[in-house]
C-alpha cells in the first residue's frame, strides 16, 4: 500500500469528529487580507480593536509559523434538532451556546490529540492549531480549502449541511495534497440580507459590527444603542444563517455538548432575571455565555423584555 500523507491525516480528522475537513497551500492571503485592512480601516469591527493588532499575521500565516506549507481546515458540526419556542416572552440564545460546555474547549482537547498524531507519522512534522481563537483567517482558508464557500451574511455555508459549524485551522510544515475551492451557490439568494433586522448586513459579503446583534449583545462592554432593537436575542443572533435555504438538514450534530441546557433554554424573561450573579456564574461556567458576564446577561434581557413590553 502507497503511503499518503494526505490521506492518514484526513482519515485522522474524521476519526476526531471532524465532519469535514480540507487542505489549502499557505502564503499571503490575497486579496482577502485586502478586503480585511478596509474592513478595519472603515471600524466596520467596532470595538474588536484586537483585529487591528493582529492583522499582519491574519494576512501572513509564516508569521505565525515561519515554516508553514499548508492549512488544514475543519469543520465541527453543532446544528441540534431543538427549536426556540415562537413565543415574544420566550428570549433567544444563539444555537452554538446552548450547551453545557465553550466549544473552545472541546474542539481545543480534540486538536490536541489530533495534532500530536500528526506529528508523530513523520519525524519533523510540526503543527500549529487554533479554533476560532488567534490571528488566523479561518473563514478564508476554509474556502480555499473547499469546507464549503463565502455566503452573503459572512459565514462559510457547505451545501451538505448548511452553516451551523465551528472552523479549526491547523498550520503545518509539510505540503498536502490540495482541495480545489467549493463553487459559491448563493447566486441571486439574499434572504440573508433582506432580513437582517438592524441592517448589520448592509450588502452582499458586508457586514457592519456596530450594527450586528451578536456583537453588541457579546462583546459591546458598553451599552446598546436604543436604535438597535435586540429583537429577542440576548446572547448572539441567528437570524442570517436561519433563512439560509442551506441551512436545516435531516442530520444532527451527536456530541451532546451542543445540545441546549434545560437550566435556560425556553425560559420566559421573568425566569431568567431571577438569576442572581452567583446563580449565572455556576449555571454559564464553562460555556460561552459566560464572556458576556453577569452585568452583559442583565443588560440585555432587561434591553429585550422592554422591547416586547
Amino acid at each position: 500500500m502507497t503511503y499518503n500523507l494526505s490521506q492518514i491525516i484526513r482519515d485522522k480528522c474524521k476519526e476526531a469528529g471532524f465532519i469535514k475537513s480540507g487542505f489549502a497551500k499557505a502564503g499571503i492571503a490575497h486579496p482577502e487580507s485586502e478586503h480585511l485592512k478596509q474592513w478595519l480601516d472603515k471600524g466596520l469591527n467596532a470595538g474588536m480593536k484586537w483585529m487591528n493588532s493582529s492583522f499582519e499575521k491574519r494576512s501572513d500565516p509564516s508569521l505565525i509559523m515561519e515554516d508553514v506549507k499548508s492549512i488544514i481546515s475543519l469543520a465541527y458540526f453543532y446544528d441540534t434538532p431543538a427549536e426556540h419556542k415562537e413565543d415574544p416572552g420566550i428570549p433567544k440564545i444563539s444555537r452554538y451556546a446552548w450547551g453545557k460546555r465553550d466549544y473552545h474547549k472541546i474542539i481545543k482537547k480534540k486538536l490536541r490529540i489530533l495534532c500530536k498524531e500528526i506529528e508523530e507519522l513523520e519525524s519533523g512534522i510540526k503543527t500549529r492549531y487554533y479554533a476560532d481563537d488567534g490571528p488566523v483567517m479561518d473563514k478564508v482558508w476554509a474556502v480555499r480549502s473547499g469546507i464549503g464557500w463565502m455566503g452573503k451574511h459572512t459565514n462559510v455555508i457547505n451545501s451538505d449541511f448548511g452553516s451551523y459549524f465551528f472552523i479549526a485551522s491547523i498550520l503545518i510544515n509539510r505540503e498536502l495534497e490540495y482541495d480545489n475551492a467549493a463553487a459559491e451557490l448563493c447566486g441571486s439568494c439574499s434572504l440573508c440580507i433582506r432580513s437582517c433586522p438592524t441592517e448589520a448586513l448592509y450588502d452582499d459579503y458586508k457586514l457592519d459590527a456596530n450594527l450586528c446583534i451578536s456583537y453588541q449583545t457579546i462583546e459591546n462592554r458598553g451599552e446598546i444603542p436604543g436604535s438597535i432593537r435586540s429583537e429577542g436575542w440576548i446572547f448572539g443572533c441567528d437570524i442570517c444563517q436561519e433563512v439560509c435555504p442551506f441551512t436545516r438538514n435531516k442530520f444532527f450534530t451527536e456530541d451532546e455538548n451542543f445540545y441546549p441546557s434545560e437550566l435556560h433554554f425556553n425560559k420566559t424573561y421573568d425566569e431568567l432575571l431571577k438569576i442572581n450573579e452567583e446563580e449565572f456564574n455556576n449555571m454559564f461556567n464553562g460555556t460561552p455565555v459566560k464572556r458576556t458576564k453577569y452585568s452583559g446577561w442583565r443588560r440585555n434581557l432587561l434591553k429585550a423584555k422592554k422591547e416586547v413590553e
